[in-house]
C-alpha cells in the first residue's frame, strides 16, 4: 500500500504542532525537495537554534563521545555540537538518518527516546526532528530497525509545484524557471537515472534552484546547454531549452507597462512565459501597477489571473491599489 504524502506547505503546520508537544518526527521524501531548507526555515521563523547534524558522516563514538577519566571513573565526553545550555531552545535536527549505518542509528536510540545519550541530556527546551530519503530513491538507505521506528512520527513529503513556485517567488528565481515550471509542473520532479553511463542529473527543486542561479550569470542558453543537461537532466534539460525559445515571442514587456497591449496566441507555453516575465519586469511603481491590471483583462481569464496573484507574492502592496477592489469582484471566485 502506497503511503499518503503531504506537500511542503502541509509540514510547516505539522512540525508546529509536534514541536509543541515534543514529538520526535522523522521526515521522509526524495532528495532535493527541501527537507533540510524547511527545518531551517521553522526554525528561524521560531526563533529557535538548530544544530543541523549529518548522520550518514558520523560513527557512534561521534555521537556517544569519547572516554574520560574524572575522579577516577571512566565518564564519555558528549561531542561540541551538541546543545548544552539548560536555558537554550532550539531543534537538533538529525538529517540523513536512514543512510547512517545500523550502529550510528542504534546510537541514538536513547537521545530519541529518553532525551539522552550516556551522560549527555538534551536541554529541555530543544526537539528533536530526523530526516532522510526513501528507500526508493536509489541511495544508499538503511532500513530503519523497528524499535527506532516506533519511536517517531513519519511523514512523507512531495514536492508540488505551487508550493515550489511560491518559495521561487519570494526567493527571486529566475523567471524562465518559474514560467518553465508553470507550463510543465511534471517536471519539477523527475526519478533518478538508473543506467551506469548515462548522464545521473535529474530534476528536483534544489536542481532548478541552482539552475536559476547559472541562468543569472549566463543567459547564452546556446551555449549553456551542457550545464542545464548537468543539472535537470536531459530530458527536462530538452524541454527547458525549446521552452525558452518561446521567448524569442514575447512582445515588448517594457512597452505593456507603458500602456501598449498587443494581442497575443492563445498558447499556453507563450501565455506562461509572458506572465512570468510580466512579473520579473514589475517594479512596484503605480504605472505599473494600473497596466497590470488593465492588460491583465485582455488575458484569457486563468493566466490574468494568475499574473495578479504572482505579483501580489512580490508586492502585497498592490492589494490597496485603487484598481484591486474591481479586480477582486470580478475575479475572487478564482483564486479560492
Amino acid at each position: 500500500m502506497t503511503t499518503p504524502s503531504i506537500s511542503t506547505t502541509e509540514l510547516y503546520d505539522h512540525i508546529d504542532t509536534l514541536i509543541k508537544t515534543d514529538t520526535p518526527l522523522f521526515i521522509h521524501g526524495s532528495p532535493g525537495i527541501g527537507k533540510s531548507y524547511i527545518v531551517a526555515d521553522v526554525a528561524e521563523k521560531n526563533k529557535l537554534e538548530l544544530v543541523d547534524v549529518r548522520l550518514s558522516q558520523m560513527d557512534p563514538v561521534d555521537l556517544r563521545g569519547v572516554p574520560a577519566i574524572r575522579d577516577e571513573q571512566t565518564v564519555w565526553m558528549p561531542p561540541v555540537f551538541f546543545p548544552k545550555d539548560p536555558d537554550s531552545e532550539g531543534i537538533l535536527f538529525l538529517d540523513e538518518l536512514n543512510s547512517a549505518p545500523p550502529s550510528v542509528q542504534a546510537a541514538i536510540y536513547q537521545l530519541v527516546l529518553n532525551r539522552r545519550m550516556g551522560e549527555y541530556d538534551l536541554p529541555a527546551g530543544w526537539r528533536i526532528i530526523c530526516a532522510g530519503n526513501r528507500v526508493s530513491d536509489r541511495g544508499v538507505v538503511f532500513r530503519l530497525p523497528t524499535p527506532l521506528a516506533n519511536r517517531m512520527v513519519h511523514l512523507h513529503v512531495q514536492a508540488r509545484f505551487d508550493d515550489f513556485k511560491l518559495f521561487a517567488l519570494k526567493s527571486k528565481l529566475h523567471h524562465f524557471v518559474i514560467g518553465f515550471l508553470g507550463f510543465r509542473p511534471d517536471l519539477l520532479s523527475t526519478e533518478p537515472v538508473v543506467e551506469d553511463d548515462a548522464n545521473p542529473a535529474f530534476a528536483t527543486p534544489r536542481s532548478y534552484h541552482m539552475l536559476s542561479n547559472i541562468l543569472k550569470s549566463n543567459m547564452d542558453i546556446g551555449k549553456i546547454a551542457p550545464v542545464i543537461y548537468g543539472t535537470i537532466g536531459y530530458a527536462a534539460g530538452i524541454e527547458f531549452v525549446s521552452y525558452v525559445k518561446v521567448y524569442e515571442e514575447l512582445p515588448d514587456v517594457a512597452a505593456i507597462y507603458e500602456g501598449h497591449y498587443p494581442e497575443i496566441e492563445n498558447q499556453p507555453a507563450l501565455l506562461y512565459a509572458l506572465v512570468s516575465a510580466l512579473v520579473e519586469y514589475y517594479n512596484g511603481s503605480d504605472t505599473h501597477k494600473d497596466h497590470l491590471f488593465a492588460y491583465s483583462e485582455t488575458l484569457p481569464t486563468e493566466f490574468g489571473v494568475m499574473l495578479v496573484k504572482d505579483v501580489i507574492v512580490k508586492d502585497e502592496s498592490i492589494a490597496t491599489h485603487g484598481a484591486f477592489d474591481a479586480w477582486l469582484a470580478k475575479y475572487g471566485e478564482y483564486i479560492l
